[in-house]
């Protein structure tokens, strides 16, 4: 019950704003100034592509679009620049020709090391301060305001 006065204490908008908003916000500028610094030309949503490429390469685009929460646009949009860089390539599914896979190139996999160091630094810099409890409770929030929303779609 406290929880909830707690949490009636904030308008709206400040929640939402605050749990969304401007932390990732933050977070999404804070990695690109990382990676940059780095010479990493990729922005946080070819950064997330590219992780579910190096947790399993060969993904069909689809399946990319529903990782990375993304629209079929979006991702087509995201693969294309990737592969503009030399970063992914795609092919056509041998199984079904109207089905893409997408594969890192070697410059594609020569990226992870560098580029998950940086989001580790990105993180460490977001969490610099705070308790390790305080994450862990954090987490489980932030997963069930998740599991709330989409159990109701």
């Amino acid at each position: 019950m406290q929880l909830l006065y707690i949490a009636m204490e904030f308008q709206v908008e400040d929640l939402y704003n605050l749990l969304v908003g401007r932390t990732s916000t933050a977070i999404g500028r804070r990695l690109l100034r990382n990676f940059k610094a780095h010479g990493l030309d990729i922005s946080q949503e070819q950064w997330a592509v590219l992780v579910e490429l190096w947790r399993e390469n060969g993904q069909i685009q689809q399946e990319l679009a529903v990782k990375t929460y993304k629209d079929k646009p979006s991702i087509t949009r995201l693969i294309d620049k990737l592969e503009a860089q030399g970063l992914v390539r795609r092919h056509t599914d041998e199984g079904d020709r109207r089905i893409k896979r997408v594969f890192l190139t070697e410059k594609g996999k020569a990226l992870e090391k560098d580029a998950m160091e940086m989001a580790q630094k990105t993180l460490d810099e977001a969490i610099r301060g705070i308790d390790a409890d305080k994450i862990l409770i954090c987490r489980e929030v932030l997963y069930q305001v998740y599991k709330n929303l989409e159990e109701s779609e």
